[in-house]
């Protein structure tokens, strides 16, 4: 467990490194941060689909016949995390980071009509710490990936392969969130604190995934589909909306193919 709770605050702390630029800048080119989060989107795709589901699935087979009741543990775990995020991002107030049909406070797309800023910066400053909460909403999904992913037997490839996923998709999201609070003026030591905080998230995820996974009898098959259906919704509902819309599909499409390689070289790496 203590091997878990260190590599999953690594992860969670990733964030930080997206906030170095804004150490020395205050804005990133377009079509630079689309096409990382392309490849966020890509790292969350294929952790999802080349790890998470075939582990889920590996005992559907067992026999040689097709196991019914373990297909449908695994499909109603994958349903189950989409529908998770779908009440996160349907009832907790929250805000995209733009390029989405649904902006601020979730659903209000003009969540700051009401608002009374005194200036463009101090606007910015609201808009990136709704974004802020959002992107915290996402690391607890991204923990709970980690812990059930090293409650599996021969846990070091899996676990491992996601931990680095999650972890340069984090790196990823903490520019995201750090962007519109260096645009309002944000100081660099309070701006590095925001990100930094939004990381403790994921311990709390995957020590509540691994517990979970490890507690209860058979669980495990339906706890990584959970969490394959909580990334894969948080990826076309959030990041890939995010990415394509500004201009710049093109290099986000090449993004997200980039990190499908990224973890394809991965799996070969650690040997999962």
């Amino acid at each position: 467990m203590l091997h878990l709770l260190i590599i999953a605050t690594l992860v969670g702390f990733a964030t930080t490194i997206g906030v170095l630029p804004f150490m020395v800048t205050r804005e990133v080119p377009r079509g630079i941060y689309d096409t990382m989060l392309g490849l966020g989107a890509g790292l969350m795709l294929a952790a999802a689909t080349l790890g998470l589901l075939p582990t889920a699935l590996a005992d559907v087979r067992a026999g040689g016949a097709v196991q019914l009741q373990v297909l449908v543990v695994v499909l109603g775990g994958f349903a189950s995390g989409a529908a998770l995020l779908f009440g996160m991002d349907r009832f907790i107030p929250h805000a995209h980071a733009g390029g989405h049909h649904e902006h601020m406070h979730g659903h209000e797309p003009a969540a700051h009509a009401h608002c009374d800023h005194a200036t463009v910066d101090e606007r910015a400053r609201h808009q990136g710490m709704l974004i802020v909460g959002a992107m915290a909403l996402h690391r607890v999904p991204e923990g709970f990936a980690i812990g059930a992913a090293f409650a599996t037997t021969g846990a070091a490839p899996l676990g491992l392969l996601l931990a680095i996923a999650i972890a340069l998709n984090n790196a990823i999201e903490g520019a995201v969130m750090a962007a519109p609070l260096k645009r309002g003026g944000l100081g660099r030591g309070r701006l590095l604190a925001i990100v930094a905080a939004t990381g403790l998230a994921v311990p709390v995820g995957a020590v509540s995934g691994f517990a979970l996974a490890n507690r209860i009898a058979g669980a495990l098959p339906f706890m990584l589909a959970v969490a394959a259906g909580a990334l894969l919704y948080l990826t076309c509902n959030e990041i890939i909306p995010e990415s394509h819309s500004h201009g710049n599909e093109r290099g986000a499409t090449f993004g997200l193919l980039g990190g499908v390689v990224i973890v394809v070289l991965l799996k070969v790496l650690v040997g999962e």
